[in-house]
């Protein structure tokens, strides 16, 4: 890519032609080294053409991402070719495109680009005493992955985030998850990866782990695929306490409400499934099948008779809809029960699907 034509799109003097080409390498190319490097460079000269005023990171984002998605929404439109069902098809996706901008564009070109120049110039000028961060949030309806400044991949779980630096510094690399994450962690046996997950934190080096942490759980489960990681909590004094090691197929559970922990043998992949977007279920109390799918399909989902508590499920959903499992537990299970559809609230958004599950006498 031209140094120049980035400049002139900066500018607003590019023509279509050109505009075109600058968003196809901003889309294909500008999070790879030598695009971060460019866009370094260009931030740099920007920044020196305007003395006693720093570039506008933020307005010049923006404008990528404003650009970038009306592009694709064009593209979508005309492809319907006048079909009007493909046409509303393609309006909802573009009003999706709208809504996750931030979501699934700021992680692509904000750390590839936005991030990654503000700390080259930062370490270059060594005046930088504040950490920035990042926050990726995954949807109620969406498995996100990302991918951390070191390399490490993490995949978030439905209404999950994950908070990190936008560059590693220090001794540790210290992230923070809410919800459930699957984690491929970048080998640095010199500088250990950590993960504060509400009242605990999971040390690794080098390691492949799940952590199920949704605040409003009263247990933190974490699994170990391979590699090795440690339990550990903030003690009063503020020094780390170590509560437990753990060896590949472990399963630990920590109780908030007592602050105990039990360990269990992981004998399927039930635990990290969803990664691959399934859910596995092996012969997994009822309580718990319904809060995982309600999390899943985004429903509140209740027992309402307590007989229902005491039956279990083994079970293995991939492409189900909501009915469909909801049919399919009566199937397994004396189970009967009634859904009902979403309603409007007064801010104009949706309330969730609720869905009462009754025990079904034979």
């Amino acid at each position: 890519m031209n140094k120049e034509l980035i400049k002139k799109y900066f500018n607003n003097n590019c023509s279509e032609k050109e505009l075109k080409a600058v968003l196809d390498w901003f889309t294909d190319y500008a999070h790879l080294p030598e695009g971060k490097a460019l866009l370094y460079n260009i931030w740099e000269e920007l920044d020196e053409q305007a003395p006693g005023e720093k570039a506008d990171y933020d307005t010049n984002l923006c404008k990528i991402h404003h650009e970038i998605n009306i592009r694709q929404s064009k593209i979508l439109i005309d492809n319907s070719e006048n079909d009007l069902v493909r046409y509303n098809r393609r309006q909802y996706i573009i009003s999706l495109i709208r809504n996750v901008a931030a979501t699934l564009l700021l992680p692509v070109l904000g750390l590839g680009i936005y991030y990654s120049a503000r700390y080259y110039s930062a370490k270059s000028n060594q005046t930088s005493v504040n950490q920035s961060y990042n926050e990726v949030f995954s949807s109620v309806d969406a498995i996100t992955k990302v991918t951390l400044p070191d390399g490490s991949n993490v995949w978030l779980n439905h209404s999950s985030s994950l908070r990190y630096p936008a560059a590693f510094q220090g001794r540790s690399r210290n992230v923070e998850l809410k919800g459930e994450g699957y984690f491929e962690v970048t080998h640095n046996s010199k500088i250990p990866f950590v993960v504060q997950a509400g009242e605990i934190q999971i040390k690794a080096i080098g390691t492949t782990f799940n952590i199920m942490a949704y605040p409003e759980d009263d247990r933190i489960e974490t699994s170990l695929i391979n590699g090795q990681v440690e339990l550990q909590r903030m003690g009063t004094n503020g020094k780390v306490v170590p509560l437990l090691t753990m060896k590949p197929t472990d399963l630990a559970v920590f109780e908030k409400s007592n602050n105990e922990i039990s360990t269990h043998a992981i004998a399927d992949d039930r635990y990290f499934s969803w990664k691959d977007g399934k859910l596995v279920f092996n012969a997994e109390p009822m309580e718990d099948v319904v809060k995982k799918l309600s999390r899943w399909f985004n429903a509140d989902i209740r027992i309402e008779d307590p007989e229902l508590k005491g039956l279990t499920l083994t079970a293995t959903f991939v492409h189900e809809t909501l009915p469909q499992v909801m049919d399919l537990l009566t199937l397994v299970s004396p189970v009967s029960y009634t859904i009902t559809g979403r309603t409007a609230d007064t801010d104009g958004t949706f309330s969730k699907r609720k869905i009462i599950l009754s025990y079904r006498k034979h």
